[in-house]
């Protein structure tokens, strides 16, 4: 059946019904609009605009009136976000609980892919699907090869500025791994068959890299043409949340199993096509949104009007009415949105006045959504005196760039030790703590036995804890090492760390690779040397955040103000946010000054070239709820009366200045 079979037209009388469920604000036009649709759609949905409340609303409505108990809804993202709305906002009430359970399905992409094509696939040639991770991959890969031919694969790549970690199947004929494709060395070469060697060795144990899943999809798609139709029968109506993100190997999967013009099937596609920051390596072959089938949502809750104006010149996809704010100034609200000017040669006090400003303006009770400071490169490399400031680095030379990443991986199990022991102190279970000590003793073990073959998988704690009790000894000496960690009234020290907790951790290690009595690689004594907890109070959403947290002080005041890249904030939002210049083959803000004053030049169609910059700034600028603040070189505001009359149309733009140069 399609979905009007499986529907009843949607009314207002559905609208009032959800919005008294999960409580909503009362809805304009737009957001009516798209909760009533039941056609094919493409949704332009603004930052802040509650887009995946929305998401979850129309699939209540939909959940309610469906009546197959075969066919479902198809729910898919790059993140569990729309899984753990549902969970949070309909966990409780019987229509949530239907969205949740079979006919339904939620997932990521990626995992779509893995369970209805590649695993389906993978079992058709008779390989067990082990894992689809990464790590374990280039673990599986390594030992595939003997040690010189590792090493020699390794130096070979390294000679030409290359990392075998990056080397991916592009081919489901796994014999010949590589599809023809180019790495620089040629067939006959040692290197080559070493690579073809590890590869093909790991694929046919079915471990596969991340992105990999997507070969494996079209190679059933490939080799069963009626496998697209008997999802599309499955799932009539298929909604992908957060469209601008799709990258062209996910869009190419999307497109064959659910056509954007098949009539059989629906196809809602919602995001924010201002916010497509991650670089594609091909345009989509369906391009998002659809002019012909778009459906605009141009008004935020997060801010007011006066970030709102600021913002919508750098919406490289025009919206038709302009960027609007919802968010109701608080009398009396007189938060200024400033640029912060400061000398072309010292960026170090731009920090301080972010704080000032913060700790004048906005109570204790606004600042709960967090304080930061972004730009849009935070990586210190290859830096030239003329790219000055060029990373966040030179804001405050404490900032790691590394502890961004969700990944994050702490340095040394000593800097794990003590993020850990603020989780516990933090949250209300030990749980993500003692998590985070099992990834490090994991870690610790990898580096100090290089040569196991033991295998951690799943879950670090639950693998580390499977692992030890079969050791009743060494479990007992992991549960006091937890605590000595943990659940002691002061900071670990350095004499407690390198003379009763570094050798503990080094004797788990052995026991978790039944290594005991072998030699410690170099490696693990490096990572676990001592350092000292770091200064910050906070803890953010990642033990990244808690390194890279910025304290100032201000007699009995202090805030917080947490460093990141833009990329890693997106879809967040903050009480206050400060972008910094920084340098992407000019500086950054700087390129983009006819925008922020405003000139009509701007006002027309970008280059292609200044996309990616807009979309950056645009990230940025939408994440505040009550402050926007910018850093900018002296320079980028010339003198003399160019230098005035710049200076003047930022005012007339909405920005205060804040000029630290006098």
């Amino acid at each position: 059946m399609t979905l009007s079979q499986l529907v009843t037209p949607i009314t207002d009388a559905d609208v009032d019904w959800v919005v008294t469920l999960m409580g909503l604000e009362t809805l304009d036009e737009p957001r009516r609009a798209f909760l009533k649709s039941m056609d094919t759609i493409d949704v332009a949905a603004c930052p802040g605009s509650g887009k995946t409340t929305l998401v979850v609303a129309k699939l209540a409505i939909l959940a309610r009136h469906w009546k197959s108990r075969m066919q479902g809804i198809c729910v898919l993202s790059h993140t569990n976000a729309a899984r753990e709305e549902i969970e949070k906002r309909l966990g409780d009430t019987e229509v949530g609980q239907r969205l949740l359970r079979f006919p339904h399905y939620i997932d990521t992409i990626h995992g779509f892919t893995g369970r209805f094509l590649a695993s389906p696939w993978l079992r058709s040639k008779g390989i067990a699907l082990q894992a689809i991770d990464d790590e374990l991959t280039h673990k599986a890969r390594r030992r595939g090869l003997t040690n010189s031919e590792h090493f020699g694969a390794k130096a070979a790549f390294e000679a030409k500025h290359k990392n075998l970690h990056s080397l991916r199947v592009r081919s489901a004929d796994f014999d010949d791994p590589l599809g023809g494709e180019d790495i620089g060395f040629a067939p006959h070469t040692p290197t080559y068959k070493s690579v073809v060697k590890s590869l093909s060795g790991a694929a046919k144990a079915g471990y596969f890299c991340f992105d990999e899943v997507f070969v494996l999809g079209h190679a059933l798609l490939d080799q069963e043409p009626t496998v697209g139709g008997a999802l599309r029968l499955r799932f009539p109506c298929v909604l992908i949340d957060e469209m601008q993100d799709t990258q062209p190997d996910q869009a190419d999967v999307l497109h064959r199993v659910f056509p954007h013009d098949d009539p059989d099937v629906r196809v809602i596609r919602v995001g924010d096509p201002n916010q497509e920051i991650f670089e594609k390596t091909a345009p989509l072959q369906d391009p998002f949104p659809d002019p012909g089938r778009q459906l605009e949502i141009a008004s935020s809750f997060r801010f007011g009007q006066a970030i709102a104006s600021i913002a919508n010149p750098f919406a490289y996809v025009p919206i038709t009415t302009g960027l609007i704010g919802l968010r109701a100034p608080q009398a009396p609200d007189n938060t200024p949105n400033t640029i912060i000017v400061f000398p072309d040669d010292d960026a170090t006090g731009v920090l301080d006045e972010f704080g000032k400003l913060v700790l004048k303006h906005l109570s204790t009770e606004s600042r709960k959504a967090g304080v930061f400071a972004v730009g849009a490169v935070h990586r210190l490399d290859n830096f030239k005196a003329n790219q000055y400031p060029k990373a966040l680095e030179h804001y405050w030379p404490s900032y790691r760039s590394d502890t961004t990443k969700t990944s994050f991986k702490p340095r040394t199990f000593a800097e794990g030790a003590h993020i850990a022991r603020r989780y516990a102190m933090k949250e209300p279970t030990a749980s993500s703590a003692v998590e985070l000590l099992a990834l490090c003793l994991a870690n610790l073990g990898e580096l100090a036995f290089p040569y196991s073959l033991v295998q951690l998988k799943g879950r670090r704690q639950a693998a580390v804890q499977e692992k030890l009790t079969t050791k009743p000894e060494s479990f007992a000496q992991y549960r006091e090492c937890l605590r000595q960690i943990l659940f002691v009234p002061s900071e670990v020290t350095q004499h407690d760390w390198i003379n009763e907790i570094s050798p503990k951790l080094l004797m788990l290690a052995a026991a978790l690779h039944d290594a005991e009595g072998n030699a410690i690689h170099s490696e693990g004594h490096r990572y676990l040397a001592w350092e000292p907890a770091p200064a910050a109070t906070e803890v953010g959403e990642s033990g990244g955040s808690l390194v890279n947290t910025y304290r100032f002080q201000d007699g009995g005041d202090g805030v917080d103000i947490r460093m990141a890249s833009i990329h890693s904030e997106k879809g967040k939002t903050h009480a206050a946010t400060l972008i910094l210049e920084t340098f992407r083959g000019t500086h950054f803000i700087k390129k983009l000054m006819p925008w922020l004053e405003g000139k009509k030049t701007a006002a027309k169609r970008p280059q292609v070239t200044a996309k990616r910059d807009m979309m950056l700034m645009y990230v940025g600028m939408t994440r505040p709820s009550h402050m926007l603040c910018l850093a900018v070189r002296q320079s980028s505001l010339g003198e003399g009366r160019s230098g005035e009359k710049r200076r003047a149309a930022l005012e007339a733009a909405g920005w205060s200045i804040l000029d630290l140069t006098t």
